[in-house]
């Protein structure tokens, strides 16, 4: 097959979008089909991922940054604690700045349409429509988000007859964190139905939103997991001969939607035993962090913290590799039941026991289940007892063993694009036979 991915998320640059659109060029590139990628260059991301797809078949292109002033705005807002003294001693000046982020907020809500990526719109497609005169792709599979990506495809679609899959990571008009007035909601939902009714068909990341969009439109639909690479990891360690039971986190922690407080209190149950366990995080999330501390602190346990700056995706891999046990922080939402999270694929791949603090009513915390990775839990009783079964674990044996290879069985990002490529031949194998029957002269 000849593919052409428009994706503007791709590595280098460090986001759970390019490490699964790099991985998915990688495999199909290795499984001998001829891929093309067009995404954008510079984006504002740690530049630290590993590139493994062949420079020469990837067009990077330029892009412009609509959402400037609210970025800035967001930055500004994000310092304004140590501000605000200097606002209030003028009077109607914090008037003002109120003012003047609803002013931005509504400027990018009118601009940033259908997202943030828009500036992209015009590069990219300009730099798909150069290669497309000269290769013509068999397929066209365009990652969203952000949906600029989708409309990019649409667009080439309308002109040059080209078939195309959407890959919806997340839901677009449906994702339940929509943060947009009704309005737009009404104009972006006409938008992604006129964009995906020129789809050949559609991927998304779990069954349950792939259900919603078999609902929603009458098109193919596949579900593609996240998954684990196993080479990106160090080899396997047979003994860790740290001290302490050590718990890691690695990634963003999100402060309106986790919460450590389940396993603070466990630890803070466990009295003199929990000091020798540690909890380690590896996050840029500067207010993430400071909500850990803070829960940490009402439950006296923030001397078992360890907390440190976000460090390279490989480097993450070895961390977890290292650890004892993995911290999976599930969202308290019951709308996230049908989400997955790309860590929870890396934790299984790094074979280690998770930890997930939570709630037990959703596909990971069931995928963690079935696979007997670890336990799931909200219960600080439960989460205490799972630790101190672990503490006497490792004073008896000196480690605790890695899980068994069969807990990431089918999840690798190998199989899973060949998941992907399985669906991609069956709509190319299908629409040839459509157009072959549709030519036939009748009898």
């Amino acid at each position: 097959m000849r593919i052409l991915i428009l994706s503007y998320f791709f590595p280098p640059y460090n986001i759970i979008a390019s490490l699964r659109t790099g991985k998915t060029a990688k495999y199909l590139h290795r499984f001998g089909h001829e891929v093309r990628v067009v995404t954008a260059c510079s984006l504002p991301y740690p530049a630290d991922l590993p590139v493994e797809f062949p420079a020469d078949h990837t067009i990077a292109t330029p892009w412009i940054d609509v959402s400037l002033p609210h970025t800035l705005a967001t930055r500004f807002r994000r310092h304004r604690s140590g501000i605000v003294t200097l606002f209030d001693k003028a009077p109607g000046t914090q008037l003002q700045y109120t003012l003047a982020l609803r002013l931005l907020d509504a400027y990018r809500t009118l601009v940033a349409f259908p997202d943030d990526a828009i500036g992209w719109f015009p590069f990219g497609w300009m730099a798909a429509r150069r290669l497309l005169e000269r290769w013509r792709p068999d397929m066209i599979f365009a990652s969203s988000g952000p949906p600029t990506a989708l409309l990019i495809a649409s667009a080439l679609h309308r002109q040059y007859g080209a078939p195309w899959v959407a890959e919806l990571r997340d839901l677009w008009t449906d994702n339940h964190y929509y943060p947009y007035p009704m309005w737009r909601r009404v104009l972006e939902t006409w938008l992604e139905r006129r964009t995906l009714r020129t789809a050949t068909g559609l991927v998304t990341v779990s069954e349950p939103l792939a259900r919603t969009l078999r609902l929603r439109y009458s098109l193919p639909t596949d579900t593609v997991l996240n998954g684990f690479d196993p080479v990106d990891y160090p080899p396997v360690q047979s003994t860790r001969t740290d001290p302490y039971l050590t718990i890691v986190y690695t990634g963003t922690v999100y402060r309106a939607n986790q919460s450590a407080k389940p396993l603070f209190d466990a630890l803070k149950r466990l009295g003199s035993r929990a000091e020798r366990i540690r909890v380690a995080f590896y996050s840029h999330s500067i207010n993430g962090i400071v909500a850990i501390r803070s829960e940490a602190q009402q439950y006296g346990v923030a001397h078992l913290l360890d907390v440190h700056d976000a460090v390279p995706y490989c480097e993450a891999l070895a961390r977890q590799r290292a650890a004892d046990m993995l911290l999976l922080l599930l969202w308290n939402d019951p709308r996230e039941r049908g989400v997955y999270t790309g860590k929870l694929f890396e934790y299984l791949g790094a074979r280690r026991p998770i930890l997930g603090i939570g709630p037990p009513d959703n596909v990971a915390a069931d995928l963690i289940r079935e696979r007997q990775a670890g336990v799931v839990s909200a219960n600080p009783d439960d989460i205490a007892r799972y630790l101190a079964d672990r503490l006497d674990e490792k004073e008896r044996a000196g480690f605790i063993p890695d899980l068994p290879e069969t807990v990431a069985a089918g999840l690798s990002r190998e199989e899973q694009t060949r998941r992907l490529e399985h669906f991609l031949e069956r709509l190319i194998g299908e629409r040839r036979i459509a157009g072959a029957t549709s030519t036939r002269s009748p009898e």
